[in-house]
């Protein structure tokens, strides 16, 4: 296991950020920073950034809350290694506190290795092809 940290972005992250997703750009990370709805958790391992997790809490049309994973990405030199985990269990960590019904992955177009650490996470795919876990607060 690595040692590394979890803990919200701050701006100062963006370019660690831009290094692991270029398709990401600052008005995104500004907007997350500020809406208490929209989240990126980072993981640090010293100073480089080394993953994240993007998600945002929503209402459903039977007003259920749900978190929806916009995306988690990992620095292919630490996959395997439980980071991804670590950001899921922060991101359920803050779903419990939102009394978050179910977590949603907004993507349906998924690699192997997705399928596998959604699989992992006790992730079940639904009928709209996105993986999608019932949240049981205890």
């Amino acid at each position: 296991m690595v040692g590394f940290d979890v803990r919200n972005i701050i701006l100062d992250d963006y370019n660690d950020l831009i290094n692991l997703n270029s398709n990401l750009d600052y008005s995104s990370i500004k907007s997350k920073e500020e809406d208490e709805n929209l989240r990126i958790i980072v993981a640090q391992l010293n100073d480089n950034i080394i993953g994240y997790i993007s998600y945002s809490i929503v209402h459903d049309r039977n007003y259920n809350k749900s978190l929806v994973i916009n995306e988690i990405v990992v620095d292919e030199k630490y996959r395997g290694l439980g980071v991804g985990h670590q950001l899921m269990l922060e991101a359920e960590r803050h779903a419990k506190a939102y009394n978050v019904v179910y977590l949603i992955s907004l993507n349906n177009n998924y690699v192997e290795e997705e399928v596998e650490f959604y699989n992992n996470q006790f992730f079940e795919l639904n009928s709209e092809r996105r993986y999608e876990k019932q949240f049981y607060l205890q």
